[in-house]
């Protein structure tokens, strides 16, 4: 009887803000602008010349969202808890948090059809998310980049030269989606990936799909780390 008492009720109002905090959506991620360096000396050259220095504006990606971070409390744990599960279609409450990540996102341009990444661990998870933003959005899904020979190593660690190496020449824009990104030449699209690390897949994707004549490329992801 002599320690501390506390009340066994919530304030309603401190309720209702923590579960807006738990249920908020939206990160940014910010584009590499840098190549790393010491990349050239891992392989990382393109028609003969090393990658280095600035990468060129017009081979950059544009600022892109992801629904949350995986160290966050929320949608964090979710993201936490679905990666570890097999491969399966997103669930109706994370698609509908992912297109109200897009209806906040505030873009210059708005993009004007979705291209997805090849994935291993989550084909059915990511092909899920791009086709509903598809739907709801009213743009063309045109499917997926595809993998070259074996695809990126996925060896986690080591620096950006290294990590950068790892996905280089891995991934390439099949016949069919070059034929499928032809009426939208010059104009911008969402590229829709599961994760956001290092960036560096992200980056090198979209500037093959700058070089196909894209104008600019929008990452969207489920999660970024940290």
């Amino acid at each position: 009887c002599t320690s501390a008492s506390y009340a066994a009720t919530v304030d309603t109002e401190a309720a209702s803000e923590a579960m807006r905090a738990l249920d908020r959506v939206g990160v940014e991620i910010a584009p590499r602008a840098q190549w790393p360096t010491g990349a050239d000396r891992r392989g990382v050259t393109a028609g003969g010349k090393p990658i280095k220095g600035k990468i060129a504006v017009d081979e950059r990606l544009e600022p892109g969202r992801a629904l949350a971070r995986l160290t966050d409390l929320g949608w964090g744990g979710s993201l936490r808890e679905l990666f570890t599960q097999p491969d399966a279609p997103a669930n109706s409450s994370m698609l509908e948090a992912c297109i109200r990540v897009l209806a906040d996102w505030g873009w210059a341009d708005r993009p004007v059809a979705i291209v997805s990444m090849p994935s291993r661990k989550h084909p059915l998870l990511i092909e899920s998310v791009a086709a509903h933003l598809g739907e709801r959005g009213r743009l063309p899904y045109l499917g997926s980049l595809s993998y070259v020979g074996d695809g990126p190593l996925g060896e986690p660690g080591g620096n950006s030269a290294y990590r950068l190496a790892n996905v280089w020449d891995t991934v390439a824009v099949s016949p069919e989606l070059d034929e499928a990104l032809r009426p939208f030449d010059g104009q911008p699209i969402l590229l829709v990936d599961d994760l956001a690390d290092s960036k560096w897949t992200l980056t090198v994707a979209g500037r093959m799909l700058r070089r196909h004549g894209v104008s600019a490329v929008l990452p969207f992801t489920l999660a970024v780390v940290a």
